[in-house]
C-alpha cells in the first residue's frame, strides 16, 4: 500500500477543495480537530495513526466508495472492502457504524441526479448580504439534525430569501435540496414527493408513521437541505424532519414560537433597512436608474411610506414599471392617502392586504378586536397600558394578547417593554374597524394620553417617550371638538386643557415653537366654541409664553391678562382643596410671567409688584415650585438694581426649595442665576462652575432653549477671561441652536455677545451686521433695553470704522433709551462718549 505522505496530502486536498467546505466546517461535520485536518492536508503527518478519524472525514466529504478506498490506501490503511470484512470478523460495532456511509457495493453504480426542488430564484433579488452570509455559515457548519428558522411578518421576503439561499448553497449539499410548502400541502403528499426524488415509491405506506420512517431511512446517510416553507404550526413540520444525520432543515414561518424550532438558530427577517438603499436597489432593478434627483427622492419617499416592506416595494416598483400612466410622484400621492394605501398594493397575484389577512384570519374573535383597536395608535411604539385602555381590555389580558400577536409577527417589539406596528400592518388593523368603533378608540386614546401628560407634567423623560402619542392625542381631541357633526365629548374636553398645558412644557423645553403655536391655536379655537371658561387659562398661559419667547411682548401680555382674569373668576375659597391650590398656582405663575414682561421692558417697579403678589399667593398654598420661580424673579430684580446680597439670598432660598422638591428645571435656572451673579461680582471661576452645573442639567433634560442661553453666557465669561477662541466656539454653537429653535429673544442676546467678540477683534463691519439684526428684532418686540444695547454696539462698530457722526448718533440714542427705562448702563455709554469725544477732530 502506498505510504507517500505527499500523495495522501495531495489527494485529500483535492477532495477538500472540491467539497467547498472550510477546514473549520469539516471539523464540525466530522467531529475531529481542525488542526488534525490541516496537518493531513499540508503533509505534516506522514500517515494517520488510525482509520477511524479518517473515515469520519471521508464521510463528511461525501466521497464515493472508490474515492474513499483510494484515499484510505494512500494513507496506508486497508480499503473499504477489507475494513468491512474486518468489522464483520471482529464484530466491531463502531467500525460498522463508521462504514455505514458506504452501504452500496464497492463497484460504483450510476447515482440518480440529486434532487433540486427549490422554487425559482428572483432575477431581481437585492440586499440581505449580511443575513445571507450568516445563514450560509450556520447551515454549512450546523451540527447533526440542525433546524434553522427564518421568521418575520408577512411580506418580509422569507420565502424569497430561502430560495436565493438554496441556489447559493446547492453545490454544498450533494444529495440535493428538498422543498415543501407545508401550509398548502399535507405531510403524506410531501413525504411521497421527498421519497420519489430518490427513486423510491412510498405510496404503499398508507400511514404517516411508516411513510415518514421510509423517508428518514432514505435521508439517513445523505447530506441534503430540506426547506419547509411557511410553517404555521409545529404539527405541519414534525413528520417531515429527517433523522439526526447530516441533513439540515430550513424553516420559514411567521411564528416566533414554533416548538420544532427550539434549540436551533433563529434569524428574524424584517423590512429592508430604513436608510432606503435596499429599497432603491429594488426600484433600479425594475425601473432602471433614476433620471433625476426628484425621481430618486420620490422613490425613497414611496419606500418610506411602505415601511420598506419588500413585498410592498416590489409591488410598487412593478406597477410603476408595467402599468401605463404612472409617475413616482403620482403613485406617492396615492400612498399618502392612508385609506387608499393597501388598495394600491396589489399586482396580479401579489397583494399585501391578502398576505396580512392570512395572519389575521387565524386569530380568535377577541384577538381580532384587540388587534383592530391598535390601528388607531400612531407613533414609534406603545406600552401595554395604553393598548389596554384603548381597546377596553383588562391589562393582564392585553399583555397576553400582545404576546400572542408578537408570536405571530403582527406586532414587533419596540423600546424595552413596548410594542410597535409596521405602518402597513397599522393601516390593515384600522381597516377592520367600523367608523364608529374607530372614533371610540381614538377618544379612548386621546383621553388616556392627555391624562398621562397632565400626571407627568414635570417628567420630561416620560413625556419624551410618549411625544408622538401626545401630539396625536391633541390632534384627535381638537379635530373632534371642531367637528360640528359630532356631539361634544365632555370627558375629552375636560382633560384637554391640562394635558395640552403639560405637553406645551415639553414643546417649549425642546424648542418646538412652530408645532406648539399650531396645536395651542387649535386647542384655543376648540375651547372658545363656547363661552371663555377657566379651562382656557393654561392654554392662554402657553400662548403667552410662546409670544414672549418670540419677543412679541404685547401679544404675550394680552394672553396673560386674559388668563389672569379668567383664573381670578374661579371661586376663591381655600376649602375647595386641590382645585383651589391648582388655580392659585396658575394665578401665581401668570403674575410671574407678567413680572418678567415688565422687567424686560425696564419697568422694575411693576415687575416687583407682580412678583410679590404671586409669591404671597404661592406661599399660601405651599406651591414650592412656583415659589422657587418667583424667588428667582425677585433675585433677578435685586441683581438688576445692584443689590447682590439680596439677589443671592433670593437665589439660595429658591435653590433650597428646588433641591428638596427634586426639581431639576428650577435647580438649573437657579444655578444659572447664581452664575450670573458671580460673574457680575468678578468671580469668573465660580460663575463658570455654576453655569456648567446648569448646562449639565439642561442637557440631561433636553432643554434646548435654556442651553442656548447658558452657552451664550459661557461665551461671555470666556470673553471676559480673554479666551476669544473659546468664546467664539460657545457663541457659534448657541447661535446655531437659537436659530434652529426660532428663539428670537435668545438669539438677540447671543448676537450681542458675538458682536462684542467681533469688536475686540476690530471686525467692525461684521459686528455691525450682528447689531443691526438685533436692533430690528428688538424694535419688532418693543424691547427698549435690547434696542439700547444694539445701538451702543452700533456706536462702537461705527467708531472702529472711523464713522464718527454715526457713532455719536447711535451712542446718544442708546443713552436716551437706557435713561428712559432707568437702566444703569446709561453711565457706561456716557463714559464711552467722553472717551471718544476728541476722535472726530483728529481725523
Amino acid at each position: 500500500m502506498a505510504t507517500d505522505p505527499f500523495l495522501f496530502a495531495e489527494i485529500l486536498s483535492q477532495f477538500v477543495e472540491r467539497s467547498g467546505y472550510t477546514t473549520g466546517q469539516l471539523s464540525k461535520l466530522a467531529g475531529i480537530p481542525k488542526a488534525t485536518i490541516v496537518n493531513w492536508t499540508e503533509g505534516r503527518v506522514k500517515r494517520p495513526r488510525g482509520h477511524e478519524d479518517l473515515l469520519r472525514l471521508l464521510a463528511a466529504l461525501r466521497l464515493s466508495p472508490t474515492e474513499a478506498s483510494r484515499l484510505l490506501e494512500a494513507a496506508g490503511h486497508p480499503g473499504l472492502a477489507e475494513l468491512r470484512l474486518l468489522a464483520q470478523n471482529e464484530a466491531n460495532v463502531e467500525l460498522t457504524h463508521l462504514l455505514a456511509s458506504w452501504t452500496t457495493p464497492i463497484a460504483d453504480t450510476p447515482p440518480l441526479p440529486a434532487p433540486f426542488q427549490a422554487i425559482p430564484d428572483l432575477s431581481y433579488f437585492v440586499g440581505r448580504a449580511t443575513l445571507l452570509e450568516h445563514l450560509a455559515n450556520t447551515l454549512l457548519s450546523s451540527q447533526q439534525g440542525a433546524v434553522v428558522t427564518l421568521y418575520g411578518m408577512a411580506g418580509a421576503g422569507k420565502t424569497t430569501l430561502a430560495a436565493h439561499l438554496a441556489y447559493q448553497l446547492r453545490p454544498h449539499f450533494p444529495d440535493g435540496i428538498l422543498w415543501a410548502r407545508v401550509d398548502i400541502s399535507d405531510p403524506m403528499s410531501i413525504l411521497s414527493t421527498f421519497a420519489n426524488a430518490y427513486g423510491v415509491d412510498a405510496s404503499p405506506y398508507v400511514d404517516i408513521d411508516s411513510r415518514g420512517r421510509v423517508v428518514r431511512e432514505l435521508l439517513a446517510a445523505k447530506r441534503a437541505l430540506i426547506v419547509l416553507d411557511n410553517v404555521e404550526r409545529s404539527a405541519q413540520a414534525q413528520p417531515l424532519l429527517p433523522p439526526t444525520t447530516h441533513c439540515v432543515v430550513l424553516i420559514t414561518t411567521r411564528r416566533r414560537n414554533l416548538s420544532v424550532a427550539r434549540g436551533g438558530a433563529q434569524f428574524p427577517v424584517g423590512p429592508f433597512n430604513e436608510d432606503g438603499r435596499e429599497s432603491l436597489q429594488l426600484f433600479r432593478k425594475l425601473l432602471g436608474e433614476e433620471p433625476d434627483p426628484a425621481v430618486r427622492e420620490s422613490r425613497r419617499a414611496i419606500a418610506a411610506a411602505l415601511g420598506h416592506l419588500p413585498l410592498a416595494v416590489d409591488i410598487a416598483a412593478s406597477r410603476l414599471a408595467y402599468e401605463p400612466g404612472w409617475s413616482e410622484s403620482a403613485f406617492l400621492r396615492r400612498l399618502r392617502q392612508e385609506q387608499r394605501r393597501l388598495q394600491e398594493l396589489a399586482f396580479e397575484d401579489q397583494n399585501v392586504r391578502l398576505s396580512l389577512h392570512a395572519s389575521y384570519d387565524g386569530l380568535s374573535a377577541a384577538a381580532r378586536q384587540f388587534f383592530a383597536a391598535l390601528g388607531v395608535i400612531r407613533g414609534e411604539d406603545f406600552g401595554p397600558e395604553a393598548a389596554a385602555v384603548i381597546s377596553a381590555t383588562p391589562l393582564e389580558d392585553a399583555e397576553d394578547l400582545l404576546r400572542q400577536l408578537f408570536s405571530l409577527s403582527l406586532v414587533q417589539q419596540g423600546r424595552p417593554g413596548r410594542y410597535q406596528l409596521h405602518p402597513l400592518v397599522r393601516a390593515f388593523a384600522r381597516e377592520q374597524l367600523s367608523p364608529a368603533a374607530c372614533l371610540d378608540h381614538e377618544r379612548r386614546l386621546a383621553v388616556y394620553y392627555l391624562t398621562f401628560a397632565a400626571a407627568h407634567a414635570r417628567d420630561m423623560q416620560a413625556l419624551t417617550l410618549e411625544q408622538d402619542h401626545l401630539l396625536n392625542s391633541v390632534q384627535i381631541a381638537t379635530a373632534q371638538a371642531e367637528e360640528d357633526s359630532l356631539p361634544a365629548d365632555t370627558a375629552l374636553l375636560s382633560v384637554l386643557p391640562a394635558g395640552v398645558a403639560a405637553i406645551y412644557s415639553f414643546w417649549e423645553t425642546h424648542g418646538y415653537y412652530d408645532l406648539a403655536t399650531e396645536q395651542l391655536g387649535r386647542t384655543e379655537n376648540a375651547l372658545r366654541r363656547g363661552e371663555p371658561a377657566p379651562a382656557l387659562v393654561p392654554v392662554l398661559r402657553g400662548l403667552g409664553r410662546l409670544a414672549q419667547r418670540r419677543g412679541q411682548y404685547d401679544a404675550a401680555e394680552t394672553y396673560y391678562e386674559e388668563g389672569l382674569t379668567l383664573a381670578r373668576a374661579q371661586p376663591p375659597e381655600p376649602e375647595n382643596g386641590a382645585a383651589y391650590e391648582a388655580n392659585a398656582a396658575l394665578i401665581s405663575d401668570l403674575l410671574r410671567n407678567l413680572g418678567v414682561l415688565a422687567a424686560r421692558r425696564g419697568d422694575y417697579a411693576l415687575a416687583d409688584a407682580y412678583y410679590q403678589e404671586g409669591l404671597a399667593l404661592a406661599r399660601g398654598v405651599g406651591q414650592s415650585n412656583v415659589v422657587s420661580n418667583l424667588l428667582r424673579g425677585l433675585g433677578v430684580q435685586a441683581f438688576m438694581r445692584g443689590d447682590y446680597a439680596r439677589a443671592e439670598a433670593f437665589y439660595e432660598e429658591g435653590l433650597a426649595l428646588a433641591q428638596s422638591a427634586g426639581e431639576l428645571d428650577l435647580r438649573s435656572g437657579l444655578y444659572w442665576a447664581l452664575g450670573m451673579l458671580a460673574e457680575d461680582q468678578g468671580d469668573l471661576g465660580e460663575a463658570a462652575r455654576y453655569l456648567h452645573a446648569s448646562l449639565e442639567l439642561v442637557r440631561q433634560m433636553g432643554q434646548r432653549e435654556r442651553e442656548t442661553a447658558i452657552l451664550r453666557d459661557l461665551g461671555l465669561i470666556a470673553l471676559e477671561e480673554g479666551d476669544l477662541p473659546a468664546a467664539t466656539t460657545c457663541l457659534r454653537e448657541a447661535m446655531a441652536l437659537a436659530r434652529a429653535l426660532g428663539h428670537f429673544s435668545r438669539l438677540s442676546g447671543i448676537l450681542l455677545a458675538q458682536g462684542e467678540v467681533l469688536l475686540l477683534r476690530d471686525a467692525g463691519v461684521e459686528a455691525e451686521g450682528m447689531f443691526v439684526e438685533v436692533l430690528g428684532m428688538a424694535k419688532d418686540a418693543g424691547n427698549q433695553a435690547m434696542m439700547a444695547e444694539a445701538l451702543f454696539g452700533l456706536a462702537r462698530a461705527a467708531a472702529i470704522q472711523a464713522r464718527w457722526p454715526q457713532a455719536q448718533a447711535h451712542a446718544a440714542a442708546s443713552v436716551n433709551l437706557f435713561k428712559t427705562i432707568g437702566h444703569p448702563k446709561a453711565a457706561e455709554v456716557i463714559i464711552w462718549q467722553q472717551a471718544h469725544a476728541i476722535q472726530p477732530h483728529q481725523v
